[in-house]
């Protein structure tokens, strides 16, 4: 008996002694710190609700096989009724489902009526029975129990609560009925109200921080699951949730705030709610311990138990309370002490999770066990009653939070050691790929960037933004006779000769200040690439309507220049050719592919550089379609003959004429000459095409001679037709059908024609010379011809080309030329023909030197068969002085183009 409270005396709990080896030291260390709470909390929790009051004298319980039958006014009507036995402690009797009368009696000191509450302190009481009895009368009578509705219970307290009114002096006496199918726990409390109320405020803001700390930590494990997917931290949430819920309906926290109308769901909770938390701490067991893949045996062993927490959990769905229960807790005893002998295993293992994981379950453990022995009646604390479960819990989630967090740790730790080994590893695979990338890009034999190489650097440049507006040549150049040089050293000579090569060429194009660097870091800095074999490229950049060629030409000079080399002297050729971006193509691809066709035309230019032209590319869409469109305009007369007049410079007589052919197209308007013969001698037009200028200019030939001028009209024929072996008997059939003189007919034929095929040539012109065609050799001094070969040609005049006499006056060694080439033709028989007479001052240094017939524009553009025949009349009454001057821009289209006639 204790001031204002009555209650049993607190028994000392038996110590657990678990050896658990070197391992479990946290386990047990935190095991004593629960049960110092325990043991030093009890007794100063007790102390602080002492009040003074009346006092509970006597406990009784009627022990009577019988007593279930009896009814409170049996026992007020008998009150020495044999059976009653005095309870010295609290009342525990395990679980017992037969109803149990109590006797109370009460000594109420003082003058004044008092008002006092009885509180039973365990609130999982099936049936409370409360009677009052006053002299030998029951004065007031309450009912409650959690299997009825909240509202019954006549306070709305969590635990059972009942007001005694006591008349001043007066003792009383209490009758107790309780029937249970749980545990017989009636734990009695004699309370002043104020006490009570204080009491009851401490104790719930006690369980509150209980319950907060296990929803926070709940949430937060949620959250680190959601966070980084670890199931660890799911299930250990699940395990906090179900201890939440299980310990809140054990203090009768729900069926007073959550379900206070639902008394089965609260029930449902008591029954599943423990058998639940068991169950998914079996699951955290197997995903924390990853007993799969370290302990076989272990996984085999939980998975059972989380087979068998399932099992209870369900029938705590449907079996009856008192059955439920005791498997409850059986199982739940047995499930815990196998989970615990796990986890001792992997601790003995020496795995760090296992330290954590026995600490945590232990206390854990511990906290349920304590409180389950108090149920049923093994021992009698009670502390252990109110607190031990909720103290173990959150001590074990404190310790499991702890464990997770170190674990989380531990494997980001080994996931950056991890992180930094496969960077590391990386970093190796990336230089040694840098290494291999370097050597795909880059040319064995001179070290510089290979095509691959061209081709990214090319890409890179064409996506930049500022691209667009800018112009970029790539040019590439190909080594010529380095095959000779190759099979005269050998293999590994030629290499270093061609390293050599290349590292002279990448230096002169270093030097350019337009260059575009193919590499450019701190162990290579390149312009050049060597894109195969012989074939070099580089980039430079132009300013607008600015020609790549002076570059090409000056960089293929210095690429020519000889050099010494294994005690030789030697010099290499050079072919350039050009593609321009975005003027060919905005493309990587194209513009390479572009470049490398324009090699094609480099052989044509005396210093074998071309730039790309999309009408010479033989491999245009375009083109293709303008070789269709040619034998059209063939087929249905749609090309036309220009003529450009030659004058004696002796006699100043317009003595022959050369035809020229022009080709306006629909759409695209005039076609360069050089072009749509190329491409007849691509697409076989040659023949119809020849025969077609022929065959007019022999009618012009005719006209000419009705108009009084009988002069030459020269044509000028392709190799390809010199080499066809009809071409001679074609040209005089087309000569006998049209009734036209024979001589004066003029075939042309360049230097470079006339040698492609000398003896089939020397045949066609002898054919042509024996019937009286006169032959010219066009274009002199740019081929390749011999003058011990020319001399034994039938031929009748020599022209001399234009690009001598152009700018004779200004050029001193091209004068030497024209008149070197004069005096040697004169020897040789042949008359000769200036081309490209543009003034006066150049007819008159002409025939001092002592030409005999000239030919250009100061003389006349060419012009339209029509034009030609006014522009001769004009000429011949000039001469007669009807005219002073001829105005030839009335008959000359402006700029009207020279060039080739087939």
């Amino acid at each position: 008996m204790i001031g204002g409270m009555s209650t049993v005396n607190c028994q000392p709990a038996p110590t657990f002694i678990l050896c658990i080896g070197r391992h479990a030291f946290v386990a047990l260390g935190l095991a004593v710190l629960l049960l110092v709470i325990t043991t030093r909390l009890a007794p100063a929790f007790s102390q602080g609700m002492e009040l003074p009051g009346p006092e509970l004298v006597q406990v009784e319980r009627l022990s009577s096989a019988a007593s279930a039958e009896l009814a409170v006014s049996d026992l007020v009507a008998d009150p020495a009724m044999a059976g009653w036995e005095t309870i010295d402690g609290e009342i525990s009797l395990g679980y017992d489902a037969r109803p149990k009368w109590y006797r109370l009696s009460i000594v109420s000191p003082g003058n004044e009526p008092q008002t006092r509450y009885l509180e039973i302190a365990y609130p999982l009481l099936d049936h409370v029975n409360v009677y009052q009895v006053e002299a030998g009368e029951v004065t007031a009578s309450f009912r409650g129990g959690d299997g009825m509705p909240h509202h019954y219970r006549p306070l709305n307290q969590r635990t059972f609560v009942f007001p005694l009114h006591m008349s001043a002096g007066q003792d009383q006496t209490l009758y107790l009925r309780v029937q249970t199918s749980g545990s017989h726990q009636v734990p009695l409390r004699l309370w002043e109200p104020e006490a009570f109320l204080d009491h009851d405020r401490r104790d719930m803001i006690s369980r509150g921080m209980f319950y907060g700390m296990l929803l926070i930590m709940a949430v937060f494990n949620l959250f680190l699951w959601r966070t980084f997917g670890e199931r660890s931290f799911v299930y250990f949430a699940g395990v906090q949730f179900a201890l939440l819920a299980s310990m809140s309906t054990l203090h009768g926290v729900t069926l007073m705030y959550l379900v206070p109308d639902q008394p089965r769901l609260h029930e449902l909770i008591i029954l599943t709610g423990v058998p639940l938390s068991v169950l998914f701490f079996c699951l955290f067991c197997r995903e924390f311990l990853d007993l799969k893949a370290r302990l076989p045996q272990g996984e085999w062993l939980a998975r059972a138990c989380t087979w068998l927490c399932a099992a209870a959990t369900l029938g705590g769905l449907v079996l009856p309370y008192s059955i439920s229960t005791r498997i409850s807790v059986n199982l739940i005893a047995v499930v815990c002490l196998l989970i615990l002998a796990i986890g001792i295993v992997r601790a003995a293992q020496g795995d760090r999770q296992g330290h954590y994981f026995v600490a945590g379950w232990f206390v854990l453990l511990l906290g349920v066990v304590g409180h389950i022995l108090t149920l049923s009646n093994v021992i009698s604390n009670a502390f252990l009653m109110n607190y031990a479960m909720e103290t173990g819990a959150v001590l074990a989630s404190l310790v499991f939070s702890f464990a997770l967090g170190d674990r989380f740790n531990r494997e980001r730790q080994g996931r950056i050691e991890e992180q930094q080994a496969r960077l590391e590893a990386m970093q190796e695979r990336e230089q040694v790929k840098r290494r291999l990338l370097d050597q795909a890009r880059r040319h064995a034999a001179t070290g510089l960037p290979n095509r691959t190489a061209l081709d990214l650097r090319l890409n890179q440049l064409l996506d930049e933004p500022g691209q667009r507006g800018e112009r970029l040549a790539l040019v590439l150049f190909k080594v010529l006779g380095f095959d000779d040089i190759n099979k005269t050293l050998g293999h590994d000579n030629s290499s270093g000769l061609l390293a050599r090569l290349a590292l002279r060429l990448d230096e002169r194009v270093l030097d350019l200040d337009n260059h575009v660097a193919m590499e450019h870091d701190e162990a290579n800095h390149h312009a050049v690439a060597h894109v195969e074999g012989y074939v070099f490229a580089f980039l430079v950049r132009l300013a607008p309507q600015e020609s790549p060629r002076p570059i090409m030409h000056e960089l293929a000079e210095e690429v020519r220049e000889p050099f010494e080399y294994m005690g030789l002297n030697l010099s290499v050729g050079v072919n350039g050719a050009c593609a321009v971006c975005p003027d060919d193509s905005a493309d990587a691809a194209t513009l390479v592919r572009h470049a490398s066709i324009a090699f094609d035309q480099a052989g044509q230019d005396v210093q074998g550089m071309a730039v790309y032209s999309a009408l010479a590319n033989p491999y245009n869409p375009g083109r293709l379609t303008l070789m269709t469109e040619l034998r059209k305009a063939i087929e249905t007369d749609k090309l036309e003959l220009y003529f450009q007049p030659q004058m004696n410079l002796a006699s100043g007589h317009i003595c022959a004429a050369e035809a020229l052919l022009r080709w306006s197209h629909p759409e695209q308007g005039p076609v360069a000459p050089d072009l749509f013969i190329d491409l007849a001698e691509k697409a076989g037009l040659m023949r119809p095409l020849t025969d077609w200028v022929v065959a007019r200019v022999l009618g012009f030939i005719n006209r000419l001679d009705r108009a009084g001028y009988p002069i030459h009209v020269a044509v000028n024929v392709s190799p390809l037709s010199l080499r066809d072996p009809d071409f001679a008997d074609r040209i005089l059939h087309q000569v006998e059908l049209s009734g036209a003189p024979v001589d004066r007919l003029v075939i042309e034929m360049t230097e470079s024609a006339a040698m492609t095929d000398p003896d089939i040539t020397r045949t066609q012109i002898a054919r042509l010379e024996q019937a009286g065609v006169r032959l010219s050799i066009d274009d002199f001094g740019t081929g390749h011809s011999s003058l011990a070969y020319l001399s034994q040609l039938p031929v009748n005049e020599i022209k001399i080309d234009r690009s001598f006499v152009m700018d004779m006056l200004e050029s001193p060694g091209n004068e030497t030329i024209v008149r070197t080439t004069i005096d040697m033709c004169h020897a040789l028989g042949y008359e000769v023909v200036a081309e490209g007479v543009e003034n006066q001052a150049i007819q008159d240094r002409l025939a001092e030197l002592g030409a005999d017939l000239i030919q250009g524009y100061h003389l006349s553009r060419p012009v339209s068969a029509d034009q030609f025949l006014a522009w001769m009349d004009e000429f011949h009454a000039r001469r007669r002085g009807k005219h002073k001057t001829v105005d030839i821009s009335r008959y000359a289209r402006k700029n009207s183009p020279g060039g080739r006639s087939i």
